[in-house]
């Protein structure tokens, strides 16, 4: 499933602060440097996938559980790429952000290519709740589920 290419929503502003620090974690996220994307988070995050396949839910409630998350993607999926397309501030902390993976699973081969709507909170210029929302059944596929 990809997004409606008709939805003509607003464009977003490129270059704020947030959305920075948004390209970096993903920039980051897709080298592998998963200790860069554990410090772009608040020592008491909140990461959660609410609508996921039973059994492979994700909520980090910690800077450990993130780093297990992230180890977990940069272990599965070779390549993984994940980049923002566009991005809206919310007042007074926040992001939401459209973003794509465009990846394969190493063990199956398969392609994982996702589209998602993220919501970022901050505190200051570190990530402090994700809530994360995209198609479950393309990781099923992609995890040979």
């Amino acid at each position: 499933m990809a997004l409606s290419a008709d939805m003509n929503l607003p464009a977003g502003k490129p270059g704020n602060s947030r959305r920075l620090i948004v390209d970096k974690l993903f920039a980051d996220l897709a080298a592998g440097r998963v200790e860069d994307c554990v410090a772009a988070f608040t020592d008491d995050l909140k990461m959660e996938v609410p609508f996921q396949s039973p059994g492979m839910t994700w909520k980090c409630r910690s800077k450990d559980d993130v780093r297990a998350l992230f180890t977990w993607v940069s272990e599965n999926f070779r390549p993984f790429g994940i980049e923002a397309s566009q991005s809206w501030e919310m007042e007074s902390d926040g992001l939401v952000a459209l973003y794509a993976t465009d990846a394969v699973r190493e063990r199956t081969g398969r392609p994982y290519q996702n589209d998602y709507v993220g919501l970022f909170f901050f505190e200051g210029d570190l990530v402090s709740h994700w809530v994360e929302y995209h198609n479950p059944m393309v990781t099923v596929v992609a995890l040979g589920r």
